[in-house]
């Protein structure tokens, strides 16, 4: 049969087939790695978002007990005092004395009495600015304190009652049985003030930048930012300020919210996550209920915009985009691949026409190619060119030889890097009385003011060994300046801990204290490790010396948030002076010579 014979088949060019298979498998794979990485972004991100409402309600309703808690700790005191006989109710003048010295104890209390059986009243008072004041008053002839000595003859411990007001202000009231022999001989009692109560949550919502608030029942305000001075509306009938007057359209519209997706985990710990469209604007409110202070049950809650908790789905929302580009990026570098693998076989193509027409004047010799069966094409194409002259095209070597680069694995090296080791004073005695949770609460949020100020420097973070932390500098990208850059890092992470200290200081924690040390030398740098399992990491004695002198800063302990040391080499290597004050030399494990030590000031 001849060629011409040949039946006519449809037929697609090689350039469309390369093109649209590596496109298409190159789409494929990107749109994959897209959702998967999407898909796990997501759920981190919303895990982050649970503990971060979790973690808001929690520090929220701590503040708030700490608030309230002191008022009936005083109660249970004076029945404790009373019972035991430390105090005769009979004495008045120095059970005056002695509920004045409690009130001025507790500075958030407005008052704290004691009533006898008879309901003679003696009283400490501690309005807001003012001296504690103590009178003697007869509240036998009110029928509510009547009520209330009925209500604690059945009680064994304290109770919150319902909402009182009092010269224009409303107070939350907790009470304490006292006996004696087992008879009621009378009950203790103390106040704590809205304003003052609202004073603590203004404070609260500005650390995370809500406003927080106490619901009292579902349509009361017990406690907001606007309530920190009298409010008009209170009065004896209504101790608690309406929802829609308080001057927050948020609260006021508070019945419109609606559940918030994804916030489970936080629901598991008692915390409402929900949104409300106000003006256009969404806002989300997070809330808890709390049983503990009554009959009416409070809920402590906070609202912040939606664009502020949506700021990580902002991100995430950048991050598919960013892969959406990266995906048509992709496709065209395939689409060009595809064009340039089809280029020398369209030649051949060509090349292969002319000869059969004996147009061999006019053929070109095919192009040497990097892929083996087309370079053994070309060279037995251009073979048949008798008369031809031989040519080659030269081929840069260097993009060979970083594609060969991309695929191998890194080998180690020595380098002269900088390591820093971090200690935390006292972490043990710390976090001993801590339940587990809360002791990695405290080191997720230190490590997080230590990486954010290693990272800024350009450091690598080695590794978190239980409360330390090691890092370097130099690698992997070569840094002539990672001496003077981990200096800085260590002057940020004092800087750093004195404010998150002053902040635990104002929530009543004790302040964190860390040493550090600083060493300069070689070690080994590169992925060292077994085959199923490889870090990129660094070894060496420099890496020992650098934690010996972390250890050293136990002896220059002044007591300030970071004590750091670094050694003569990291200060020459950095070409510092300032700031550096002689420690002396010191015999270091495994070094044969002492190693000159200076403090960091």
């Amino acid at each position: 049969m001849a060629l011409s014979d040949t039946p006519h088949r449809r037929k697609v060019s090689i350039t469309v087939t390369l093109a649209a298979s590596i496109g298409l498998l190159v789409a494929i794979a990107v749109i994959a790695e897209l959702v998967l990485g999407l898909s796990a972004g997501r759920r981190n991100t919303l895990t982050l978002l649970n503990e971060k409402a979790v973690f808001m309600m929690d520090a929220i309703e701590t503040g708030m007990r700490r608030h309230l808690d002191p008022a009936a700790d005083i109660v249970a005191h004076v029945q404790e005092m009373v019972e035991s006989g430390h105090l005769e109710p009979g004495d008045r003048t120095r059970l005056g004395d002695a509920l004045a010295g409690m009130l001025a104890a507790a500075p958030q209390v407005t008052a704290v009495a004691y009533w006898d059986s008879a309901l003679q009243q003696t009283v400490a008072i501690q309005p807001e600015g003012k001296f504690v004041r103590v009178l003697q008053q007869d509240r036998s002839h009110l029928p509510e304190f009547a009520e209330i000595l009925r209500d604690v003859d059945s009680a064994n411990g304290p109770i919150w009652r319902k909402l009182a007001f009092n010269d224009n202000i409303t107070l939350i009231n907790v009470v304490h049985p006292v006996r004696r022999d087992g008879e009621l001989i009378g009950f203790a009692g103390a106040a704590v003030s809205m304003p003052g109560l609202s004073s603590m949550m203004t404070r609260l919502g500005d650390v995370y930048e809500a406003n927080a608030f106490i619901l009292y029942g579902p349509d009361h305000v017990l406690a907001h930012p606007h309530l920190v001075s009298p409010h008009p509306d209170l009065s004896a009938e209504t101790p608690a300020v309406p929802r829609n007057r308080v001057g927050d359209l948020l609260l006021a519209n508070l019945q419109d919210s609606e559940p918030v997706e994804g916030f489970k985990s936080a629901a598991a710990n008692g915390v409402q996550v929900e949104s409300i469209d106000l003006f256009d604007t969404y806002h989300v409110v997070f809330s808890r209920r709390i049983d503990d202070y009554g009959d009416v049950p409070w809920t402590v809650g906070a609202h912040i915009p939606a664009v502020t908790v949506g700021a990580e789905f902002g991100r995430l929302q950048a991050a598919a985009l960013a892969g959406a580009g990266l995906l048509i990026v992709s496709i065209l570098a395939a689409v060009f691949l595809g064009h340039r693998i089809a280029r020398p076989i369209k030649r051949a193509s060509i090349g292969a026409t002319q000869i059969s027409t004996l147009d061999i004047t006019d053929a070109q010799p095919l192009q040497s190619s990097r892929i083996t069966e087309l370079n053994d094409q070309a060279h037995a194409f251009n073979a048949m060119l008798e008369g031809l002259k031989w040519f080659q095209t030269y081929v840069p070597k260097t993009l060979v030889r970083r594609l060969i680069q991309e695929g191998g694995s890194s080998q180690s090296e020595e380098r002269e890097l900088t390591i820093m080791f971090t200690d935390i004073v006292g972490f043990t005695s710390l976090s001993e009385p801590l339940p587990a949770g809360e002791v990695a609460d405290i080191l997720n949020r230190h490590f997080a003011i230590l990486g954010g100020c290693i990272e800024q420097e350009g450091g690598t973070i080695d590794k978190f060994i239980g409360d330390s932390v090691m890092a370097f500098w130099g690698a992997p990208e070569p840094q002539g300046d990672h001496a003077a850059r981990a200096i800085r890092a260590a002057h940020a992470i004092a800087e750093a801990l004195q404010e998150s200290n002053e902040q635990r200081r104002l929530t009543g924690h004790a302040p964190i204290r860390i040493r550090i040390g600083l060493h300069t030398g070689p070690v080994v740098v590169g992925n060292i490790g077994a085959p199923s399992r490889i870090n990129y990491t660094i070894v060496g004695d420099t890496v020992n010396t650098a934690q010996r002198i972390e250890q050293l800063a136990k002896g220059f302990d002044q007591g300030s948030a970071a004590t750091i040391l670094i050694s003569a080499k990291t200060a020459n290597a950095a070409g510092e002076s300032d700031g550096l004050q002689p420690a002396g030399a010191f015999e270091v494990k495994g070094r044969s010579e002492p190693v000159e030590v200076l403090k960091l000031l």
